[in-house]
């Protein structure tokens, strides 16, 4: 059975960190390793893929900062959490994954238009070869941890670190291409890195910014809601679910409609069991609102009088009556009307045809004459066990 947290807060945010650094610590040497190899080496591929091992720098520095946090408890600012500085770490990545691939693109094009090649050094495919197993390898271990702790950021991260790795192959076939007799390969593979990079980079900012846009769950995940809610003692139907993401976890809020004269309590237990059952056994959910309603209302409804107002007008027609008051009113509000029940104590001693008498003034006082309230009910009780012995409408 899923649960809503795998982990605690802390110990995910301490193994997001620990991968992220490790991923730093790789990119530093492999943006020198390749700048240099570029440079000295006259490989114009390896110097735009150094370029990608610059970015992933970057977008590691940031995610550090975001993983900050985002592991952080909710708090009076933040009440939801703080799981969203991963999506905007993702955003960020995604984003400077795109404008980079653009740029190298941009600079390998001219390359290619203006015909001037250069065959790189031979020892600049052993730089390729070391980054490739470097970064798949960095791949492996990122995304075991993104799958675990159910981080949008991390896995992103991961992704970038298969992207420089299949853009190093890439760049291992160029070189090796270019020393076997067709230079222009060198500028070609620049290109083709270039595409990767932009399009790994715009998915991932899509995602990003969908997520920021507060796009709901899948349809699976939606039906597996349903079911749950559904299948719960008390529960009528539903209508207005709503889901959204919230970094690697989600929200839902829903209304149940339940039986419309259940008592306030038993209203909210049924709202507890739904709630409890589905933070249980739906993965990521985070949390549930739920509201209960006694009939649907997602198309609105009428806002009816007030409960002052309703007692203000029937104490005024039944003193006007010169009838009794009634020692409690309990109103029903229900497809745009209000049924009003008044409970009396039943006298020690009379007549039934006097209680008759008396439920027939009180009607006839009191009905059509109630703004809002299409229905009149009198109930009796004992007055001494407060058992109920007589309904009439």
């Amino acid at each position: 059975m899923a649960t809503a947290e795998p982990v605690s807060r802390k110990e995910r945010g301490r193994q997001n960190l620990r991968i992220t650094l490790m991923g730093a610590a790789t990119n530093v040497v492999l943006f020198f390793a390749k700048l240099a190899g570029g440079i000295f080496g006259h490989s114009q591929a390896l110097v735009a893929d150094a370029v990608h091992s610059l970015s992933d720098l970057l977008s590691d520095l940031g995610l550090i900062l975001a993983m900050r946090f985002s592991s952080q408890p909710p708090d009076q600012e933040h009440p939801y959490g703080h799981e969203r500085f991963e999506t905007l770490a993702a955003l960020a990545t995604g984003s400077l994954l795109a404008i980079n691939g653009a740029w190298i693109g941009v600079e390998a094009v001219q390359r290619l238009l203006a015909g001037h090649f250069v065959v790189p050094h031979s020892w600049t495919l052993y730089i390729a070869a070391f980054a490739i197993v470097a970064k798949e390898t960095l791949y492996q271990f990122t995304i075991r941890v993104a799958r675990r702790n159910r981080s949008a950021a991390l896995r992103a991260n991961a992704w970038d670190h298969r992207t420089d790795a299949i853009s190093s192959v890439i760049v291992f076939i160029g070189i090796g291409g270019s020393l076997l007799g067709f230079p222009y390969l060198d500028s070609v593979v620049a290109l083709v890195v270039a595409l990767m990079v932009l399009r790994i980079g715009a998915v991932t900012a899509w995602a990003a910014i969908q997520e920021l846009a507060d796009r709901g769950l899948d349809d699976a995940t939606l039906q597996e809601i349903r079911d749950i809610i559904l299948g719960s003692e008390g529960v009528r139907d539903l209508h207005l679910l709503k889901t959204r993401k919230m970094g690697h976890q989600a929200l839902a809020e829903v209304h149940l409609q339940v039986a419309p004269t259940l008592s306030v309590s038993e209203g909210h237990q049924i709202a507890e069991r739904v709630r409890m059952a589905l933070l249980r056994q739906v993965a990521d959910l985070m949390d549930a609102t739920i509201h209960i309603d006694c009939e649907n209302d997602e198309q609105g409804s009428p806002v009816l009088p007030a409960r002052s107002q309703i007692e203000a007008t029937i104490r005024q027609a039944l003193l006007a009556a010169e009838l009794p008051l009634p020692e409690q009113v309990t109103l029903h509000y229900l497809g745009g009307s209000v049924e009003a029940r008044l409970q009396y104590v039943l006298p020690s001693a009379g007549a039934l045809d006097s209680l008759h008498q008396q439920e027939g003034a009180i009607h006839h006082a009191l009905d059509g004459g109630i703004p809002g309230v299409g229905r009149i009910g009198v109930l009796w009780r004992h007055g001494d066990n407060g058992d109920r012995v007589r309904f009439a409408s």
